[in-house]
């Protein structure tokens, strides 16, 4: 997937999706956060400073809808839908995944989070 060319309403939810997903299980791994990093250049935001602000606006965003699982599962939901093309919500689903799994370990509530994410975006 060519990052780049996301529109900025997606590039925003797939950021959000994945910080989502890295609070899903309650651990933030350094993996993950390396991961969302490389995105984030691969982006365009090649600055560290960049990538910094950037992550501190999706966490301000996600936070408020990490306090049960049925406020994270509806946001992932509303932010699955700015995904239309096919080809498109198969890629995020697949670098949730990848993401989810960079860690080494795939925790129950990331494979319910996931499974959730891949419903919304009919994958």
């Amino acid at each position: 997937m060519n990052l780049k060319t996301l529109s900025e309403p997606q590039r925003r939810a797939l950021l959000d999706l994945l910080v989502l997903g890295m609070y899903s299980d309650a651990h933030l791994a350094a993996a993950e956060d390396a991961d969302v990093r490389q995105l984030l250049g691969e982006m365009g935001f090649e600055a560290d400073s960049d990538r910094d602000r950037e992550i501190d606006a999706a966490v301000t965003r996600v936070r408020k809808h990490t306090a049960s699982v049925k406020a994270a599962r509806n946001y992932a939901t509303d932010l699955a839908q700015v995904f239309q093309a096919k080809d498109q919500r198969r890629q995020v689903h697949e670098l949730l995944d990848e993401l989810l799994a960079s860690d080494d370990t795939v925790a129950e509530s990331e494979k319910n989070f996931a499974a959730v994410v891949g419903e919304a975006l009919r994958v």
